[in-house]
């Protein structure tokens, strides 16, 4: 009787050593990912900002030709906060090919709201979206597997992931409006909005670039951010 008793209280205390570990592994993170994974404020945000897009554009939508719009991929379409938990429990910093590793993965979820107010735009007649990314190139392929298990891949939409370190958005944005090199047999096109979690996904006035409705994303996990 005493071995049975002291077996059970073993078992309860290892499960309850093995799920505390689990608690504190969790709450180690930093506070930036803890916020993104964790608070319903991220998560109010984020569906808040596409609600705003589609009370703007949505009602007038049905009048453009050929409506366009400009999105960001990471942390304004795609969550890749998991990425994010996994250089912390390494103790490792971001690099290129760690980076492009996750991606291949096609492990990438939704940031919240993203997906309906790309199914509700994707319903208007023309309807397209440029994704200007920078993801590599060499990750185009994983990057739509990954759109298409979420369900939000479109075969007219358009994807303009960066194809070296000189391929700014800047000069991707510039083929848009131009209708040149990469969307030569797409024609000129002005964006109706720009969708992004940091500046330079928007039009840059320096540059000489259009201007247009944006909508922004919370990213206090990684990037460079506007001052």
């Amino acid at each position: 009787m005493r071995v049975y008793i002291f077996l059970l209280l073993l078992i309860f205390i290892l499960t309850g050593c093995q799920n505390n570990s689990k608690h504190i592994k969790n709450n180690k993170l930093p506070n930036d990912v803890l916020w993104v994974t964790q608070s319903i404020e991220y998560d109010a945000i984020c569906k808040q900002t596409y609600k705003t897009a589609s009370l703007s554009l949505f009602p007038d939508l049905h009048k453009a030709q050929n409506p366009i719009i400009i999105m960001d991929l990471d942390e304004t379409v795609l969550d890749n906060s998991h990425y994010q938990i996994e250089l912390f429990n390494k103790q490792a910093q971001f690099q290129e090919t760690t980076w492009n590793d996750w991606v291949m993965q096609e492990l990438s979820e939704m940031v919240p709201g993203a997906k309906e107010f790309i199914l509700e735009y994707k319903k208007y007649k023309n309807a397209r979206i440029v994704y200007i990314s920078n993801r590599s190139y060499s990750t185009l392929e994983s990057t739509l597997n990954n759109m298409k298990r979420l369900g939000i891949y479109f075969e007219d939409d358009i994807f303009l992931l960066r194809e070296n370190k000189s391929d700014t958005k800047i000069i991707r944005r510039k083929e848009v409006y131009e209708g040149i090199n990469r969307m030569i047999q797409y024609g000129p096109h002005i964006p109706l909005a720009y969708f992004g979690d940091a500046m330079g996904d928007f039009p840059n006035k320096q540059a000489g670039e259009l201007s247009g409705r944006i909508f922004v994303f919370p990213n206090p996990m990684y990037g460079k951010w506007g001052r």
